[in-house]
């Protein structure tokens, strides 16, 4: 894996020390501390129900909409806790910015898909400032020469590849610190997964990106580092390549080699 002895990763971006999450009496995350670093990919992988997607939830307050869902721990985002008092969860989600298993447009044009967060956010003051930064996400989520020509047309009349790319444009359109991501591909074909496999390669250069996977090729193929969840602790974090190839955990080892999950 690019990047996998650690050497150019940069450096960390989320901090997590001791997160537990219950929803009512469930436990459902237990004490998970992680170094998540900047400038690269960090895989979430282990079987349904383990946990990774309520602990990925946890770095944009998204449990926070969930009623009987409590976190304790501490999570850090450059150094600040993003589950202080003073924290604004709407500003925290401009910064860490969420892509979701099924592609979700809203039921606006192209153009005001990608325009919304940034309106909402004061981030263009006039129209020209507003159509730079769409063109620039969609170029980025490399779907602007497939759209350029019908940006005030439904988002949801794109096929589900072009709908994900634009969320993702979406998704980065808020100039966002962290992309996370929950199981981007899974409802998309093998040639629009391999679209958007390529194209979290390339975002990498500029955000820290945390992907849920259920996927293990998925994983090794786009990720630096690689955390496997069981049960809802989270067994084992090391370089992707470590993890595939020499896991210290045996539990990991079964994972991978397919004696459960």
């Amino acid at each position: 894996m690019k990047d996998g002895d650690g050497a150019l990763m940069g450096d960390t971006k989320v901090s997590a020390t001791n997160v537990n999450v219950y929803y009512g009496e469930a436990h459902a995350i237990k004490d998970v501390s992680v170094e998540i670093g900047d400038k690269a990919v960090t895989a979430f992988i282990g079987p349904s129900g383990c946990g990774k997607s309520t602990f990925l939830r946890c770095i944009n307050r998204m449990n926070d909409t969930i009623d009987i869902c409590r976190v304790t721990g501490s999570i850090l985002l450059e150094g600040e806790d993003i589950n202080a008092k003073s924290v604004d969860p709407v500003q925290l989600r401009a910064r860490v910015g969420m892509v979701f298993q099924k592609p979700n447009p809203f039921p606006k044009s192209i153009y005001d898909n990608v325009a919304y967060g940034p309106k909402i956010h004061g981030m263009a003051t006039n129209k020209p400032d507003l159509d730079a930064i769409v063109e620039s996400c969609l170029r980025k989520a490399a779907l602007w020469d497939e759209v350029k020509d019908r940006l005030d047309k439904p988002g949801t009349g794109l096929s589900g590849g072009q709908q994900q790319r634009l969320c993702i444009a979406r998704a980065i359109a808020t100039s966002p610190e962290v992309l996370l991501m929950d199981e981007p591909c899974s409802a998309l074909d093998p040639i629009a997964t391999a679209r958007v496999e390529e194209l979290i390669d390339e975002l990498r250069d500029s955000f820290a990106i945390v992907i849920v996977t259920h996927s293990m090729q998925q994983a090794a193929r786009v990720s630096q580092k690689t955390a496997f969840f069981h049960l809802g602790v989270m067994v084992e974090y090391d370089d992707t390549d470590k993890i595939f190839t020499n896991p210290s955990d045996k539990r990991t080892q079964d994972y991978i080699t397919g004696r459960f999950g």
